[in-house]
């Protein structure tokens, strides 16, 4: 198969790392003087990262997120796009390891607006297309949505050099051909935008640039649904 030519992704000036989605830990918050009082949440910072290293929570999203959207990425919507088969639909249930061996399921994210990429290291458009999505999850990570990417992959190593190459952020999963297969999907990568109760609200099948705009709006909708 044809290797994918590395190409530059923009990045973003950000306090969280975006190498293969190992997150630091965040800044301990200052504790106050003992005479001092003080309403700061000093809770632990979570430990761990987004590419699977033991799978932490993602963050809770903000209470009254739906108006404290940061502004669109994308600024063009096209409305012919996101309607390929599967919207309206429930998303079939997977068991699929992530990059340490672990079996994940779809429950995992009941809870979270889910961006679910079929892809595959052989796979050019694949590799023009998650870097996108990576931008999109570092912006709305925090609202309540994550990016879910399935390799067609079974190699971690595989993935986590390219993940690191390009640093691309999502919680991997490997193996998934056969769950890609039960889609029936004409062409790689597609990609479902699914809401918090398993539904498909957006589906995408193949890469197309001018669609991005509308794939944000349906993450958007998503969250402000939620």
């Amino acid at each position: 198969m044809a290797s994918a030519t590395p190409e530059a992704t923009e990045v973003e000036t950000s306090p969280e790392s975006e190498q293969n989605e190992v997150e630091p830990t965040e800044p301990k918050a200052v504790e106050p003087a003992p005479e001092a009082s003080s309403t700061t949440d000093a809770s632990p910072a979570p430990q761990g990262g987004d590419a699977g290293e033991g799978e932490p929570d993602e963050p809770k999203a903000t209470k009254g997120a739906e108006a404290e959207l940061p502004k669109p990425i994308f600024t063009s919507i096209e409305g012919g796009c996101g309607r390929d088969p599967g919207v309206g639909t429930k998303l079939k249930s997977f068991e699929l390891k992530n990059l340490e061996g672990e079996e994940v399921t779809n429950g995992r994210y009941r809870k979270r607006v889910m961006l679910l990429n079929f892809w595959g290291s052989w796979c050019k458009p694949c590799l023009k297309e998650l870097p996108e999505f990576s931008r999109l999850y570092r912006r709305y990570r925090k609202a309540g949505m994550t990016l879910v990417a399935i390799a067609t992959d079974e190699d971690p190593a595989v993935v986590k050099e390219l993940a690191d190459k390009r640093k691309i952020r999502a919680r991997f999963l490997l193996g998934g051909q056969k769950y890609a297969d039960s889609y029936e999907a004409p062409n790689f990568p597609f990609t479902f935008v699914v809401d918090t109760s398993g539904t498909i609200v957006g589906s995408y099948h193949g890469y197309k640039e001018e669609c991005m705009g509308k794939l944000e709006d349906d993450i958007r909708t998503a969250l402000q649904s939620k």
